[in-house]
């Protein structure tokens, strides 16, 4: 294919691979070691998914995958970014991409033991008109994740913004020295709610959910990551315009600038989305679920800046019977603007319906027993 310049001709391309599966990524085996991996690049210390011992004595009895786990098995981004175009037909240097953000659906956990693997599909394609880059397309791809029962785990659908490359950083906020807050203890600091079941008859509208500081944003904190959640793995090659692999290249400041729109080293879209999911499920504790989680970004996050998280309870409601909490939640940097929303659904257990509990001889603790002739 020849080299593709144009936005009329990406999108036309693009278009032509609609609702057509990219092929399948190899099966994948969750271990203790991809989930506790997970958990360092995140910045996500929930001992629900790092720490067996933990894990054995709660809810289900295992380790279990966080939700922003998907993005781990797969970050599902090459459906949006190329669809079926190859890679070598589209430079950045030409065409550059923002990430917008992620529609997800949680169908059920991921286990550790499972093996998972995940299909890309490009399914839609939009003109956008964007006040600093002007003409845009808006690409939007889902992946399917599966365990090997074939069961459905859930779904994300990313949305990539594909612009004519602008030569320099856009306008964004600058990061200030004064206030900045190192990010490394925090995930040693943090306090959630855990096996203590959050009640769906104790929760209302207003309720303000604990912040979560993330500290300034680090190259460590890119770097984390970027290996530790979506690939230890080499790049097989290089993008045009740096020398430096490392995260796609955006840890390059100048490549970031001329290559990608920003104005430094910036963040992983998905790495806010994490973050989001994570002020969530620290607030519901061990018996909530998280269903849906819709977020849009709004400006980059970029090394320098100082982020917390927070977020507010905007309607409780009961669905086919269950307590169902829809929560909004976003990235506050130090300016106060609001880099990151997401709307969330969770469904939280019912008093009348009874505790929450497993007991009985199944989850019981291990006794020694004397041999007997049958063994």
């Amino acid at each position: 294919m020849n080299r593709i310049t144009t936005l009329d001709d990406f999108g036309k391309a693009f278009r032509e691979g609609l609702n057509v599966p990219l092929p399948p990524r190899p099966w994948r085996e969750v271990t203790d070691e991809w989930l506790r991996r997970h958990s360092e690049g995140a910045g996500d210390y929930n001992p629900l998914y790092r720490d067996a011992e933990y894990a054995d004595r709660a809810r289900f009895h295992s380790l279990t995958g966080s939700p922003s786990f998907l993005f781990s098995i797969n970050f599902g981004a090459n459906a949006s970014i190329w669809g079926h175009i190859p890679h070598d037909a589209v430079a950045m240097r030409d065409l550059s991409i923002l990430y917008l953000g992620a529609d997800i659906e949680w169908i059920r956990r991921v286990w550790r033991g499972d093996r998972v693997r995940s299909i890309e599909i490009p399914v839609d394609i939009k003109h956008r008109e964007m006040p600093q880059l002007g003409d845009a397309l808006v690409c939007s791809g889902r992946t399917e994740y599966y365990n090997h029962r074939a069961e459905l785990v859930g779904r994300i659908t990313n949305h990539m913004l594909r612009f004519a490359n602008p030569g320099g950083g856009v306008a964004s906020s600058t990061p200030r020295r004064d206030g900045q807050i190192a990010p490394d203890p925090l995930v040693w600091q943090r306090a959630r709610r855990g096996a203590a079941p959050l009640h769906w008859e104790d929760v209302r509208e207003g309720h303000q959910l604990p912040e979560l500081p993330k500290g300034t944003y680090t190259s460590t904190e890119l770097y984390l990551f970027s290996y530790g959640t979506l690939t230890i793995g080499r790049s097989a090659r290089v993008d045009e315009g740096t020398i430096d692999m490392g995260a796609g290249g955006r840890a390059d400041p100048a490549y970031a600038r001329k290559n990608r729109a920003q104005a430094t080293t910036f963040d992983y879209g998905p790495q806010r989305i994490a973050w989001l999911c994570q002020l969530v499920a620290d607030w519901m504790g061990d018996w909530g679920d998280l269903l849906t989680l819709s977020a849009q970004l709004r400006r980059p996050n970029l090394i320098g800046d100082t982020n917390t998280l927070v977020g507010s309870v905007e309607r409780v409601y009961l669905q086919h019977g269950e307590g169902r909490v829809d929560v909004r939640a976003c990235v506050v940097n130090q300016d106060g603007i609001e880099t990151a929303i997401a709307t969330a659904t969770v469904r939280l257990p019912r008093r009348e319906l009874g505790e929450p509990r497993d007991s009985g001889p199944l989850w019981a603790p291990d006794t020694p027993t004397e041999p007997t002739i049958y063994g």
